[in-house]
């Protein structure tokens, strides 16, 4: 008995037992409520995952339309091929070499991405290739139902197409392979454009395969919502036309850009950079950039064309900076005129240069052809306000400049939005390099006589194309600072406005009063003197070019390279050679503005010519002879123009001679008649050309007429009544375009230098000014 346990052992050990359960219980408690209740979803996912499959739905992507209606990108079906790794390796595992053969053959499809997606046991949806065009769907699905295949299928997916291919390539952008925006406005809407893709959720059996359609839920794809912009695609057109073969023409160094802007909106028309990308085939660079490409070392040439591809895709109206030179004037003069420190009375004394603390600033034009000179052409050191402007006289500007002051002029910088992102809706806007008021390095601040000197006539800050025409907008439209903006609405799939933009007057900035003198001045400088290479026979237009002086990048690498072999971090080579930048910002009509239009080229060849009045200022008379007509602009000539005005050949054929001769000459035309017949058997040129007043028909009256043919002389740097005269000389018929001064002489012609042609053909020859107007 003495072995048997006491009642204290017993109740000792009944009350360990107790102890051991009560702590079991509470961890079994604590397990359950950790899984029940903290970590409830992670188990209910799991659970899911094993009870469900989710088969996404991609939604459709928005599509953008320019504002005349064209679909500038859209979205069509593709398929994305996936496979189900569990009914692979149960079903399907002895296709397993046909499938990846068929793969990578007629798919295109890496063996090593197959194999990976083949051993993914516990998954039910690999991806094996996404954008799959229906035809190859089609193909695939014939050898899948051939060999009975069941783990490989289709789901419809969307993919990017741009239908215009570069149109606007800078301003749209384009995604990425996962259809997340990458560049321009696909980047900034990708929001609105995306959408918000759907599944279905189908129950699966306990050996892991989809149940019937009834155990499925459907959650449907919301497709993104389209964007209608404010570029319209002919304007477009017609800008990028006109800039590409400018910058062909003066063999330019680096892209150039133009914008064109609605002076009442803010709404951007076009947007262009020169010599844009496919959309379609992004990734494939220019064939100078191949070839250069070839000489990069292997090891550097990925990094080498990641960084041209994106020098390719960049928009340079709103990621560059540039030195603006005489545009600017607009913005010192409307200050100063608002201010009224200077008016169109005041006079500025010009000799050549001004020394602004002991520093030279010279005059580049005064340099350049000896002297400024007024409307008549005389020679003049002094200078009225119009006069300052029309010859982007700089000693004038410096004083108008200092006229303004440091604190006056800092401000009017700001209130022009010179030191302030625009704000427009596309993405990568750069900011402007522009002087302080005030700086710890004195020489950098605009109370340093010489860095106002320089900021007044535009050479001393860096801007960005969008800045500078917003700016000059705000001069020239009633002094109203505009937000510039590219999409116009926002429309959902039902048709309904999701968004309307409307106009965003940031302040503004001078009088209406002001304004007109600007609009004034400027109309004088496109009608009087150089600006004349934007004069349109029947439009009033405003303008002012810029030539801007840089240091070229060439230089700055040499410099770069000579002050390390110097051992000297500021070393300086003192004649360094200068690059320029050319511009022309114009305006129209210039009595109620509408249409705004900036373009730069950038690094001309100055062998050809580097001057904005010569290199884009006829850039931008090409761009506004389209534009403005298909806008609803019609010409309204004067009675000096209507006597230079082309007007239609009448049709004088099978005529009797007398009754054809009254009816040209009763049109200002002028016969000469060939043979000796009664009846007009033909006429040169015919009823399908047109030509100024005082041109000559050229009558045959004779079956067996023989039309002559003269070689086309070459005009270059003849003076309008010279070209007049060689082509009448020749027989040939001369219609001017371009400037009308007594300055101007050709820039170009129509038909070739040697080229044969028939006598009476009409001549197209264009008339500019090669003077040095800013």
């Amino acid at each position: 008995m003495a072995d048997l346990p006491s009642v204290k052992m017993k109740k000792r050990a009944n009350l360990v037992v107790m102890i051991i359960t009560f702590l079991f219980a509470i961890m079994v408690t604590l397990n359950l409520f950790k899984i029940m209740v903290m970590d409830s979803e992670m188990y209910q996912a799991e659970a899911d995952n094993n009870q469900f499959g989710a088969t996404p739905i991609p939604a459709n992507r928005g599509s953008i339309y320019s504002a005349d209606n064209k679909i500038l990108a859209q979205s069509a079906t593709v398929y994305t091929l996936y496979i189900d790794p569990v009914v692979f390796n149960q079903r399907d595992l002895k296709h397993k070499e046909e499938i990846i053969q068929y793969l990578v053959q007629h798919i295109g499809i890496d063996e090593e991405k197959i194999l990976k997606a083949m051993s993914k046991t516990e998954s039910q949806y690999e991806v094996l290739a996404k954008q799959v065009e229906k035809p190859q769907k089609i193909d695939t699905e014939k050898f899948l139902d051939e060999k009975s295949i069941t783990c490989i299928s289709f789901i419809e997916d969307t993919k990017r197409y741009y239908p215009q291919d570069s149109l606007a390539s800078a301003v749209i952008g384009f995604i990425n392979a996962d259809g997340d925006g990458q560049y321009g406005i696909e980047r900034t809407y990708d929001e609105y454009l995306a959408g918000v893709d759907g599944v279905t959720i189908s129950a699966k059996d306990a050996s892991g395969n989809t149940m019937p359609y009834k155990y499925s839920k459907l959650y449907e794809a919301e497709d993104g919502d389209s964007l209608e912009l404010t570029i319209d695609s002919m304007v477009q057109y017609y800008v990028e036309s006109a800039l590409d073969s400018t910058v062909e023409k003066f063999d330019a160094d680096y892209p150039g850009c133009a914008i064109v802007m609605n002076a009442k909106t803010g709404a951007i028309l076009a947007m262009a950079t020169s010599n844009g990308f496919d959309l379609n085939n992004r990734a494939e660079l220019p064939e100078e950039d191949r070839l250069y490409l070839e000489t990069v070392p292997e090891k550097d040439r990925d990094t080498e064309e990641s960084r041209l591809l994106e020098e390719m895709w960049k928009n340079k109206a709103i990621s560059y900076t540039y030195e603006p030179g005489s545009v600017f004037k607009v913005i010192t003069g409307a200050a100063a005129l608002e201010e009224k420190v200077v008016s169109f009375e005041d006079h500025f004394e010009c000799k050549g240069a001004v020394k602004v603390d002991g520093v030279e600033i010279k005059c580049h034009i005064f340099g350049s052809n000896g002297a400024h000179t007024d409307e008549n052409g005389n020679v003049i050191t002094t200078l009225n306000f119009k006069q300052a402007l029309a010859n982007s006289c700089n000693p004038a500007f410096m004083q108008i400049g200092f006229a303004l002051g440091a604190e006056k002029f800092s401000y009017y910088s700001d209130a022009f939005g010179m030191r302030e992102r625009t704000g427009i809706d596309l993405p990568n806007e750069v900011g402007s390099y522009y002087a302080p008021l005030d700086s710890e390095n004195s020489t950098a601040s605009l109370r340093n006589g010489p860095m106002l000197a320089r900021s007044a006539f535009g050479q001393a800050n860096t801007i960005t194309p969008i800045q500078m025409i917003t700016g000059y907008t705000a001069a020239i439209n009633g002094g109203y600072l505009l937000q510039p903006y590219v999409v116009d609405k926002i429309i959902d799939c039902d048709g309904n406005i999701v968004r309307d933009t409307d106009s965003i007057v940031k302040r503004q900035v001078v009088s209406e009063h002001t304004s007109a003198l600007m609009r004034e001045a400027l109309l004088d400088n496109v009608d009087v003197h150089s600006g004349g290479n934007a004069y349109i026979s029947g439009y009033k237009i405003g303008g002012k070019s810029g030539t801007a002086e840089k240091i070229s990048a060439n230089a700055q690498a040499k410099q770069a390279e000579l002050a390390k072999k110097e051992k000297d971090p500021d070393y300086v080579i003192q004649e360094l050679p200068m690059e320029h930048c050319a511009s022309y910002c114009a305006f129209a009509p210039a009595d109620d503005p509408e249409i705004v239009i900036l373009v730069i080229v950038d690094q001309p060849d100055m062998s050809i010519g580097y001057y904005g009045s010569k290199v884009a200022a006829p850039c931008v008379t090409e761009m506004l002879t389209n534009i403005l007509p298909y806008l609803g602009h019609y010409p309204e000539y004067t009675e000096e123009e209507q006597l230079k005005m082309s007007i239609r050949v009448p049709d004088v054929e099978t005529m009797m001679l007398n009754e054809a001769i009254s009816t040209i000459e009763k049109e200002g035309f002028k016969v000469d008649v060939r043979g000796e017949g009664g009846t007009v058997v033909a006429q040169y040129p015919t009823v399908a050309n047109s030509m100024p007043k005082g041109g000559t028909v050229i009558l045959y009256t004779t079956a067996d007429y023989e039309q002559k043919e003269v070689i086309m002389p070459d005009m270059k740097d003849m003076s309008v009544s010279q070209a007049n005269q060689t082509l009448l000389d020749l027989g040939l018929n001369i219609t001017i375009q371009g400037s009308q001064s007594e300055k101007a002489f050709v820039f170009s012609q129509s038909i070739a230098a040697g080229t044969p042609v028939k006598e009476g053909t009409i001549v197209t020859v264009q008339f500019g000014v090669n003077d040095s107007n800013g």
